[in-house]
């Protein structure tokens, strides 16, 4: 390479003992060849690459899913999340996982616990709201695919026979009707045979 300077003076770079020196032409490798080989895999799904499977929710001590379910009860959620490691699907092991029992906002946000083989759950006590919620796992984490899934579920509130025969909250209600009819009942008396 020839270089022309202010002065006109003209120098050869290629020529000079520094130039041509072993440890200035040797290099470290900078890492960009992994990192466009990590970005290609995970662009073509070879790494990173989530999934889930056999989703469920169903009230504790049963085995099917319901319907729909009453305000208060018990429940349990979970769901297999898996990872393709290239060349088979491996169990994804992490501890932020999350569901939300969600109705226009989140009712119920929960942490999955997970048994290290790609089972995550969790169970929970149904909000008393009733009305139409989901079950929302929305899982972003760097480098992985993201997991958006969601189950809609009615929740209804009890039916009429289905509360407590007296409620004691209530006492003091029954304790005025009662006493209402009592007064009502003497007067009565009092007014019929009094002359």
């Amino acid at each position: 390479m020839l270089v022309t300077g202010v002065t006109g003076v003209q120098h050869d770079y290629f020529g000079t003992i520094e130039f041509n020196t072993p440890d200035l032409t040797q290099y470290e490798k900078s890492g960009n060849e992994q990192f466009v080989t990590e970005i290609s895999k995970w662009v073509f799904h070879e790494r990173g690459h989530l999934k889930a499977v056999n989703v469920s929710h169903r009230k504790v001590g049963e085995m099917t899913e319901p319907a729909m379910y009453r305000i208060n009860d018990d429940l349990e959620y979970s769901v297999e999340i898996y990872e393709w490691s290239g060349t088979s699907w491996e169990p994804y092991v992490a501890d932020d996982v999350q569901v939300q029992f969600y109705m226009m906002s989140p009712y119920v946000l929960k942490t999955l616990s997970n048994n290290q083989k790609g089972l995550y759950s969790t169970s929970f006590k149904v909000p008393d709201v009733y009305g139409v919620f989901q079950f929302k796992v929305e899982y972003q984490k760097l480098g992985y695919t993201s997991l958006r899934l969601a189950k809609q579920i009615p929740v209804r509130p009890f039916r009429h026979n289905e509360y407590e025969r007296f409620i004691t909250a209530a006492y003091p209600y029954y304790g005025a009707s009662f006493s209402t009819m009592a007064a009502f009942f003497i007067f009565s008396i009092v007014y019929l045979y009094h002359k």
